[in-house]
């Protein structure tokens, strides 16, 4: 079956291919080609591209024709994969997360070793394929992966806008689709600013923030040990003297850091309204704050305004929103977003 393909106008091809790059929608396995005054890029999943940036670059999602067969490459593993499962494939061949040498796939037991055999065979780079084993469970975002085919590691070495990470998959949450996120906030933030990272896992936006504005001060906090070791050796690894790494629960530092922030970053979709009032402790009199949360397809936005809004009375603070956005599609009913506002008072 031909590749889902982003339609877009010329001008625009450059911001469609960053965006696609950084949200790993960029189906490698596929070439990138034009046709008229349009350029089309494969992608791996149209669920997760955001209708904003549809409408904002007048693109649209299109199957690709079965005669652009030959602009696929030599080596496409969802055609490897049709060969073992015949027309079963579709169902299976969903894309995969890479991070570093190692391919994350998401797949019934039955199918793992025939996807991870045809993945490998495709791409050359990968020497391990993983597959989750479960959902994201725990108050510390802990997964189970299960080691299907190639070097048996959990280990990840990989690296992002810049910046290099190492960490165990099986210890601590880490994904790739944030990648934009986090250099929309490092591109966003000034140098010599103090910068706090709430719930900063192993690092990846402290790290890149304090990577981008070597002048700004970073605070990063961890509550997992083990995240918080693997943050250590991210610093050491990037040559890092700007972050400050503290472990514990946030809110035991509300105090040590309060009115210390210009800008906070809350990376914690689930929980991150439950942390709102240790945040406007924290933040200084004019202070960003870029908040994560889930919510309704329908309403997510106007429920989390409410939420942050009342948060700020509590505290005595008052808000400007500045900048609210998709940041992806988390079920069929639920996303992910997140909301830029500014702290006053």
């Amino acid at each position: 079956m031909p590749a889902l393909s982003l339609k877009v106008k010329k001008p625009n091809a450059e911001k469609a291919r960053k965006y696609l790059s950084a949200h790993q929608l960029l189906d490698k396995s596929y070439k990138v080609f034009s046709k008229d005054s349009f350029i089309y890029f494969p992608i791996t999943d149209a669920a997760q591209v955001s209708p904003k940036l549809l409408k904002i670059l007048g693109a649209s999602v299109e199957r690709m024709r079965a005669g652009r067969a030959d602009r696929r490459k030599t080596q496409d593993y969802r055609e490897l994969l049709k060969r073992s499962l015949g027309t079963a494939y579709d169902d299976v061949a969903k894309g995969y997360d890479l991070l570093g040498s190692i391919a994350i796939i998401e797949a019934e037991g039955r199918h793992a070793k025939k996807i991870a055999s045809a993945i490998m065979q495709a791409n050359k780079s990968v020497k391990t394929v993983i597959r989750k084993n479960g959902a994201v469970k725990g108050v510390y975002r802990r997964r189970e992966y299960e080691h299907v085919a190639g070097v048996r590691t959990f280990i990840a070495d990989y690296a992002e806008n810049g910046a290099k990470f190492k960490f165990d998959l099986r210890k601590s949450f880490f994904s790739t689709r944030l990648a934009y996120e986090r250099k929309r906030i490092a591109d966003s933030s000034k140098d010599g600013e103090r910068v706090i990272v709430l719930f900063a896992g192993v690092g990846p936006f402290a790290v890149e923030l304090a990577k981008a504005r070597p002048a700004s001060q970073v605070v990063a906090i961890e509550k997992n040990k083990e995240a918080y070791m693997d943050m250590l050796t991210n610093i050491k690894i990037n040559r890092l003297k700007n972050i400050a790494a503290e472990l514990g629960d946030v809110k035991k530092y509300a105090e040590k850091y309060k009115g210390f922030a210009d800008r906070i970053i809350m990376p914690l979709p689930k929980d991150a309204h439950h942390f709102l009032e240790t945040a406007f402790r924290m933040a200084g009199k004019k202070c960003i704050i870029h908040y994560y949360a889930f919510g309704n397809i329908a309403s997510a936005f106007e429920d989390h305004k409410d939420i942050i809004k009342a948060a700020a009375i509590r505290k005595g603070r008052r808000v400007r929103f500045l900048k609210s956005r998709m940041v992806r599609t988390y079920a069929p009913d639920t996303i992910e977003i997140v909301i830029d506002f500014k702290v006053y008072g």
